[in-house]
């Protein structure tokens, strides 16, 4: 209802973006190129990168080509865009017009549903992140 996107929100160095955006498409399927989860369907799961400037960030050319590589083309991002699945694109969203904004707490460090359980040390950073105020209560309904 609200047209967002499950996303990791991260800073990156402007000359690593191009290395991250290739581990991003490496995530995908090797099988079908797209997402794993096969039950993530809809808009709040399309494909997304945010940059700030978006297409206008210096690095974009390169995030670019790693995408045409990996077989994807960028689409500027409107908000409230539908799902992407099977339509080889990632939307592109500019930071300063769509900021990322923290999900519930229990999205937080928690396993997937594809791999193997990524253990307790893992499981508990949320709890240490929550408890040092890197991460927020939301409001919505949550484990806490």
């Amino acid at each position: 209802k609200l047209g967002h996107g499950e996303a990791v929100g991260l800073r990156l160095p402007a000359d690593r973006l191009a290395d991250f955006t290739q581990v991003y498409f490496d995530l995908y399927s090797k099988e079908t190129g797209e997402r794993v989860d096969p039950g993530d369907r809809g808009a709040e799961y399309r494909a997304l990168l945010g940059l700030p400037g978006g297409a206008s960030h210096p690095a974009y050319p390169a995030v670019e080509a790693v995408a045409r590589a990996a077989g994807k083309q960028l689409v500027a991002g409107r908000g409230n865009d539908p799902d992407t699945f099977n339509k080889g694109i990632v939307y592109v969203y500019d930071t300063a017009r769509f900021p990322f904004q923290q999900g519930e707490v229990y999205h937080q460090f928690h396993d997937d549903f594809q791999s193997p359980a990524y253990g307790k040390a893992y499981n508990d950073l949320a709890d240490m992140a929550l408890e040092d105020g890197r991460l927020k209560i939301t409001g919505c309904p949550d484990r806490v």
